[in-house]
């Protein structure tokens, strides 16, 4: 009896969290897609990213909106493989937002605006878009300082994991992009893996 009221208090409260035992990817009642490892934002951009900093990891902003069948892909199918989830769990701290949102968020300039409109400053246009925002001091105060790269739209899951993997593996910094997909398409191809298939 204690228990259920407690869990009704935190109900009441809107503390419990989402809804009951969510699936990877099943829907929310804000009709994005759930995954335990996505974190639920404070709603202010300026912390999370020296949060982020403090866990030695990046931001990653993932913009999606209710219906979105690229959304649901990439939760569905790009998501379903653990080498991609190792790899944002492993580098990156990972938020999302809705695009056409009316939660609040404090912007890197201070400026509070809804998500839509957020959207709308930061030229997002499509859903989903992933954007990974450079963690470390000194803290930008915009999205342009502080944006690493944009991937508006779908990609397939080994474009996906190969360019997270990019990023994350530092080899950004030493090598061009194509090159480092061509050397993992060459690796997923020896261990009998098809990259477009995959």
């Amino acid at each position: 009896m204690r228990l259920q009221l407690i869990a009704i208090i935190l109900v009441g409260l809107g503390l419990s969290g989402p809804a009951q035992a969510q699936e990877p990817g099943a829907l929310m009642d804000n009709g994005l897609h759930y995954q335990e490892w996505i974190k639920v934002s404070t709603g202010d951009l300026r912390s999370e990213l020296l949060n982020a900093a403090a866990q030695d990891k990046n931001l990653m902003l993932l913009i999606e909106q209710r219906g979105c069948q690229y959304c649901e892909q990439l939760h569905k199918e790009n998501f379903a493989h653990p080498e991609i989830v190792d790899v944002l769990q492993q580098s990156f701290v990972v938020l999302q937002l809705d695009m056409v949102g009316n939660r609040e968020f404090v912007d890197f300039d201070g400026a509070v605006l809804s998500e839509a409109k957020l959207m709308r400053k930061w030229g997002v246009a499509t859903t989903p878009t992933t954007i990974v925002l450079r963690s470390g001091l000194p803290i930008a105060t915009s999205i342009a300082q502080a944006e690493e790269f944009r991937l508006p739209g779908y990609l397939g899951s080994f474009q996906y994991f190969a360019v997270l993997d990019y990023f994350a593996s530092g080899a950004f910094e030493e090598q061009e992009l194509r090159t480092f997909m061509q050397a993992k398409a060459a690796e997923f191809s020896q261990r009998g893996i098809d990259p477009q298939r995959w």
